[in-house]
């Protein structure tokens, strides 16, 4: 998801990357409890006809259902913020804070944009200057690329 806003303190551009999210955390906690009440409850019905072995694979079941969602979820929150202004452009990237920060000279500032083997396969969108690049927005589609490689170059002409 592409989000771009102004911000009001200074004369900037600040564009928000985030990968598209189709469930909240508090809706995948809700799913969670409500797999392992059923898991529960058929691992303790064949318990009770004789069949314990059925129970401890069940917990282990759960278990690592709920390792995969968290650390699937923990990517979704992955953000990538942008800020150009006329003087300089600012890359951060991080989960729920900046772990990566990059600055750039925005007049010699230059967008790659450049496509990845087969044809099917995910374009490569970078902000570079004088030879070190920052691959920006990895986790978008190429339709997503696009519309943000427009919008870069258009912000960039702008500043």
């Amino acid at each position: 998801m592409v989000n771009i806003s102004k911000v009001e303190s200074r004369d900037a551009i600040r564009i928000v990357l985030s990968p598209n999210c189709s469930i909240t955390w508090k809706e995948l906690v809700v799913f969670y409890l409500f797999t392992c009440v059923i898991a529960t409850a058929v691992g303790l019905f064949f318990s009770f006809q004789g069949m314990w072995l059925v129970l401890p694979f069940s917990g282990l079941e759960m278990l690592a259902l709920g390792i995969g969602l968290y650390v699937t979820s923990r990517k979704v929150y992955r953000r990538e913020i942008i800020t150009l202004d006329p003087d300089r452009t600012m890359i951060e990237k991080g989960v729920r804070r900046v772990d990566q920060s990059w600055e750039f000279q925005t007049p010699w500032v230059r967008i790659i944009d450049e496509p990845r083997g087969a044809r099917n396969s995910s374009r490569r969108l970078a902000i570079g200057m004088h030879g070190v690049a920052v691959e920006v927005g990895d986790f978008l589609a190429n339709s997503e690329k696009d519309q943000l490689a427009f919008k870069l170059k258009d912000c960039i002409i702008r500043v």
